[in-house]
């Protein structure tokens, strides 16, 4: 082995495997629908920490045909890859991305004129027709063209030769929620809207609406396309969700011990010296800590009632919070989480040694870019 082949002391685990799983539970789930509608597969942030070049692959040999990301550069990262399948990013392109963005047969969101403007001017430079979908803000105030003015912007796409309209969204802005009544009137907005550029004579293209959260409230949301982003990736969004498909987790965070220490009783351990022993106690320590995304709450538990609970069991019991999972079982975490370490308690554990690998939990999109991975089946 030269100096460059070193073996990783910490690298993310991938299972192709699961992601296959999973993406074809939620087209099971679809095909109770009568057409049963198209899946746009989320794959922005890198596909959630898993590689987005990666994911797309495993995704389109399950039968994935449409993919979504946020941004321009991450669309085109797709397409330098090989990803071949239509793509869709949500954030509209800046004037001097458009262009690239068209010859590369990305379709572009429209939220109002001025994005319009820059795609249609873009368009006529490349000499391309542009395919647009129509981003529509039913109530989460954040991009999209207001109800009111939905038709005359759709007026003015169907009415410009450098474009086309080939599908209107809206995204949801609290099905998290236990209360669905906030995103049953999102919905309805949505019909409303729906209706009003059928009585217009516009045809809208694709409707879509159902992110992971819309995909499991049930096929009212579902219309042409859904869009599932977290569930591909084996996380249900939030527990108060319907139990609709049986997922696996594709993305484990795993390091190995560099350190195994015997400390008596009464040692500090860490920044700051907060933690103290209270027996002899075994500690194995990780190369691994904030900078690699570590004591970041994983999954979607980090906001509202459920991160506030989390932070207080954490304030009431020191390491609580942080545990890690070696031979299936899970140890805590004491003392600070330092930069690129910490220690674990495993005095419970009588044989850990050097090289032991462990599980970490970490938010998946926080995770250190320069954290290698690993696909496995």
């Amino acid at each position: 082995m030269t100096d460059d082949e070193l073996s990783a002391t910490s690298w993310v685990s991938v299972s192709q495997g699961a992601l296959t799983h999973n993406v074809r539970a939620i087209q099971k789930l679809l095909s109770e629908a009568t057409p049963a509608p198209r899946v746009i597969a989320v794959v922005k942030a890198n596909a959630y920490g898993h590689g987005a070049p990666e994911a797309a692959r495993v995704l389109a040999a399950a039968g994935v045909d449409f993919f979504a990301v946020t941004t321009g550069e991450e669309a085109l990262e797709l397409r330098r890859s090989g990803v071949t399948a239509e793509i869709l990013a949500f954030a509209p392109p800046m004037y001097d991305q458009a262009a690239a963005l068209i010859q590369n047969d990305v379709t572009l969101t429209v939220v109002d004129t001025e994005s319009l403007s820059s795609i249609s001017k873009a368009a006529a430079i490349v000499q391309k027709t542009a395919s647009v979908h129509l981003k529509i803000d039913t109530g989460m105030g954040r991009l999209g063209v207001l109800p009111s003015e939905v038709v005359d912007l759709a007026r003015a796409i169907s009415a410009d030769p450098n474009v086309t309209l080939a599908g209107v969204y809206t995204h949801f802005g609290n099905a998290l929620d236990k209360d669905e009544a906030p995103t049953r009137r999102q919905l309805a907005v949505f019909q409303s809207v729906l209706k009003d550029l059928k009585d217009a004579g516009i045809d809208p293209g694709l409707r879509h609406c159902a992110n992971s959260a819309g995909v499991l409230l049930g096929s009212d949301y579902w219309m042409d396309a859904v869009r599932p982003g977290t569930i591909l990736y084996g996380q249900y969004p939030t527990p108060s969700l319907p139990k609709l498909l049986e997922l696996r987790d594709s993305w484990k965070l795993k390091t190995r011990v560099v350190s195994v220490r015997h400390v008596p009783a009464g040692t500090t351990v860490g920044y700051g010296g907060e933690f103290v022993t209270k027996r002899a106690t075994t500690l194995a320590v990780l190369p691994i800590g904030y900078a690699d995304g570590f004591t970041v709450v994983p999954g979607s538990v980090a906001s509202g009632k459920r991160g506030l609970k989390a932070l207080v069991r954490g304030l009431m019991k020191p390491g609580a919070q942080n545990t890690v999972t070696i031979r299936g079982k899970r140890f805590p975490v004491v003392g600070r989480v330092a930069m690129q370490f910490c220690s674990v308690d495993v005095t419970d554990l009588t044989d850990v040694a050097v090289g032991d690998e462990e599980i970490v939990p970490a938010r998946r999109v926080t995770y250190s870019s320069r954290m290698p991975r690993r696909y496995e089946e």
